[in-house]
């Protein structure tokens, strides 16, 4: 038995730590009160190594990923692709917490630390700054992203110079995971101390909340997986793709809720997509891509994770916050989600860049862990669907008789 709860483990020690901090923080809160700096102390670690962490990763992944710029229809299909599928289930999921708002009428009071404009699109200050210093604010993470893109792409067609700035870039970046996984070792308690001291001055009925939004989520991933999959293998070739869709379905789905993890359960999605008929080439080259790129259930969390916040906070949601929103669960799905390591980082491209406080950032961390696997689900599962559209807008399809014989093989 506790064989299979080892991929759940940490989630399990940081939702077990948060619980423990919000119940001390209702029922102690004077003690509580005072953990305050020893939460405070490890989000700043968590700060100070954010903006060399997206900078590294992102200019290292892409670096690598122009190695394939000669299957260019392939990519700027894979990246079409992905786009909408985290268009489609974040707008989604914002449609239902709206309708049906979490927070109930429950609030709580940290308006003093939200900065004033927040929320506001200005995209000239969001995705530049005036100068190179100000790229290495956390306050401006999307600045940041554009640029690595940028250097990425430059660093993989500058050839020999860029093959030797790309090698060092990515031993920069396993030097930063392991950075990452040294602070990581402390955040239940440095999380559970924050989440502690934060309760402390709240009402109880906040936790309801919580219960409210996962119930939403958990329903609205079994909806989206079933009517999704339909969806997508439609798109990708009609009934036939449909019935192979569901015939191998299975397998990666049961793999990606034990896991826990996209790259994880790649080998099975692999198999899978072989085994529906899928053309191999499409299969050995996008799918290893769409692991990273298409995270559907990453962009479903981080649009109802800005919907709850702005609700307990007792915040407007705006039009010009639902793009912001459906901006930043694309970046979240497509780059931020791709990041190897870079946990919490979602939660503080979110907070960093609505410019809200940070004492939001254990409720996401909460609504996030225990949203993980079926995040994970739709992740996995929708890679298959994606793969199935790829292959029939490159007309690449495998001839039916070719297909059987790869399934039988399988």
């Amino acid at each position: 038995m506790w064989s299979r709860l080892e991929p759940y483990r940490s989630s399990i020690i940081l939702l077990l730590a948060l619980i423990a901090g919000g119940v001390l923080g209702i029922y102690a809160p004077t003690f509580a009160a005072k953990l305050q700096p020893i939460g405070q102390i490890f989000l700043n670690l968590l700060f100070m190594i954010i903006v060399p962490l997206v900078g590294i990763s992102v200019m290292s992944s892409i670096a690598r990923m122009t190695d394939l710029k000669r299957l260019g229809r392939i990519m700027a299909i894979i990246f079409i692709v992905s786009i909408a599928m985290a268009l489609i289930p974040a707008a989604g999921i914002v449609a239902l917490a709206l309708w049906y708002n979490p927070a109930q009428g429950v609030t709580i009071d940290l308006s003093k630390s939200v900065e004033a404009g927040s929320g506001k699109m200005d995209f000239v200050s969001m995705i530049t700054t005036h100068d190179f210093v100000g790229l290495f604010s956390k306050s401006n993470i999307l600045a940041l992203i554009v640029m690595a893109i940028i250097a990425g792409i430059a660093i993989g067609q500058s050839e020999n110079a860029g093959q030797r700035i790309a090698s060092l870039l990515e031993d920069a970046n396993t030097v930063i995971m392991k950075i990452v996984s040294i602070i990581m070792t402390v955040a239940p308690v440095g999380l559970g101390c924050y989440f502690a001291a934060t309760m402390a001055s709240q009402d109880s009925g906040i936790l309801l909340t919580f219960a409210r939004a996962i119930i939403l989520f958990m329903a609205a991933t079994v909806v989206y997986y079933i009517l999704g999959s339909i969806l997508y293998s439609w798109i990708g070739g009609g009934m036939p793709a449909v019935k192979a869709f569901w015939r191998n379905a299975i397998p990666p789905s049961v793999t990606a809720l034990g896991t826990c993890s996209s790259l994880g359960t790649l080998p099975v999605t692999i198999r899978a997509g072989k085994a529906m008929g899928i053309n191999p080439e499409i299969v050995d080259v996008s799918l290893p891509l769409l692991v990273n790129l298409n995270k559907g259930g990453v962009a479903m969390i981080a649009a109802l994770k800005i919907v709850f916040i702005y609700s307990v906070l007792g915040m407007e949601f705006t039009t010009e916050t639902f793009f912001l929103t459906m901006l930043i669960a694309v970046l979240s799905a497509i780059i931020v989600g791709g990041v190897p390591g870079g946990a919490f980082l979602g939660e503080i491209f979110i907070v960093t860049t609505l410019g809200l406080p940070m004492e939001t950032i254990p409720m996401l961390v909460v609504l996030g862990t225990i949203t993980d696997a079926p995040a994970t689900l739709i992740n996995v599962i929708h890679d298959l669907n994606a793969a199935q559209i790829i292959e029939r807008f490159t007309g690449k399809k495998q001839p039916s008789t070719e297909a059987t014989q790869t399934a039988a093989a399988l």
